[in-house]
């Protein structure tokens, strides 16, 4: 049985989701799968799903101490016990390496699933650009977390990589290009149906920023862009925001043409009030809102990291972030040229119907049981 662990609590969004999602179309009848979470959102219903804790135990739960971590640990202990020989243990970010060793030592093999790119190399990436621009860092990466993925990477068989540049930074970190399996990631229609806007269409351009405002995400590169640009339309940022972004962005967030929507759970009506979306992260896995943006025929202006599907020159433009007259250029061109936008947009979607979570989940399962064949696990 190919048994996934995933140590935090079910919401039904972001990470969770992912795993949720792939776990939904990874099993068939050579591979039945359980997913295994602390918790689940009670709107969480899959047959999959096994919770190590009931949902009316969460309120108490969360009157101890430090009740994320006893979550985790409770969810791995169960998820130890129930496995057997002949499964495979699917193990997603946040799972301890005590638990990987556990494992490993019980002779079980270990798939582990990377959703961004090795942290030696993006804190060497992060610490570079908050060196650039003189903010102290704060993405909260510190040798010990390096450390302990390290570790993981050794004692795991095999790993998922959702993306080139997650492969590019396993490898530079010394990791065998023999135990990586490249993949994607993917998205669902039935999360974009609708016909309903978060913000009704204006005159000029509308883009559209969906994603955490931080420094790692690039939003201060496309604030810059977006200023320099002077061109008819606006800005909608739809996410939460980080403290550093808020104090050294204050003045550019607060121009007129620049909307923060916050966070929203209904995506679709986010994707459907945009005509272009923008995505200039400095480091990432591969960003599902790529993929539902493209999804949604949105055309797209993405930095490398932040690709998912896209292809440059087809379903939009993949620049550096950091070549701001690039992006301006961009920008211009798109608010210049409705049809080029029709045309792009209209690519993007077509090409976003390869990477279904079915599609995906598919390519998955047959590139994990040709690698175990291969390699004897």
């Amino acid at each position: 049985m190919f048994k996934s662990l995933y140590p935090l609590y079910n919401t039904g969004h972001g990470i969770s989701y992912i795993c949720s999602s792939l776990c939904e179309h990874l099993g068939n009848d050579d591979l039945p799968v359980e997913s295994w979470f602390p918790s689940s959102a009670i709107a969480v219903h899959y047959p999959f799903v096994r919770n190590a804790y009931p949902r009316w135990a969460m309120p108490l739960i969360y009157r101890l101490s430090e009740p994320g971590k006893r979550l985790a640990k409770g969810v791995e202990r169960a998820f130890v016990r129930s496995l057997r020989s002949g499964d495979i243990a699917y193990l997603w970010p946040g799972v301890s390496t005590e638990t990987f060793q556990r494992i490993k030592e019980l002779g079980i093999t270990i798939v582990a699933e990377r959703i961004n790119c090795h942290t030696r190399y993006a804190k060497r990436l992060l610490d570079a650009e908050y060196v650039r621009i003189g903010w102290p860092p704060s993405h909260g990466i510190t040798e010990e977390d390096i450390e302990a993925e390290c570790q993981q990477m050794e004692l795991a068989d095999l790993i998922f990589s959702p993306s080139p540049l997650v492969t590019e930074s396993l490898m530079d970190c010394g990791v065998p290009l023999g135990k990586i399996l490249p993949s994607s990631y993917g998205w669902d229609s039935e999360r974009m149906r609708g016909t309903s806007r978060l913000v009704e269409k204006e005159e000029g351009l509308t883009l559209l920023f969906v994603g955490r405002l931080s420094l790692r995400k690039g939003i201060h590169l496309l604030l810059e862009a977006w200023k320099r640009t002077k061109i008819t339309g606006r800005l909608l940022l739809a996410g939460g925001i980080d403290q550093d972004v808020a104090e050294h962005l204050a003045a550019d967030l607060a121009r007129p043409n620049v909307i923060q929507l916050g966070h929203t759970l209904d995506v679709g009506a986010v994707y459907r009030s945009a005509d272009v979306f923008v995505f200039p992260s400095l480091e990432e896995g591969s960003p599902l809102v790529s993929y539902e943006a493209m999804g949604c025929g949105l055309p797209v202006i993405v930095s490398p990291m932040g690709i998912g599907p896209a292809r440059d020159g087809s379903d939009g433009f993949v620049i550096n972030p950091h070549d701001i007259d690039a992006w301006s250029a961009a920008l211009k061109r798109f608010a210049e040229d409705r049809e080029l936008r029709i045309q792009m947009g209209n690519s993007a979607r077509k090409h976003a119907e390869e990477f279904t979570w079915q599609k995906v989940a598919t390519r998955r399962r047959e590139a994990l049981l040709t690698a175990l064949q291969c390699s004897g696990l």
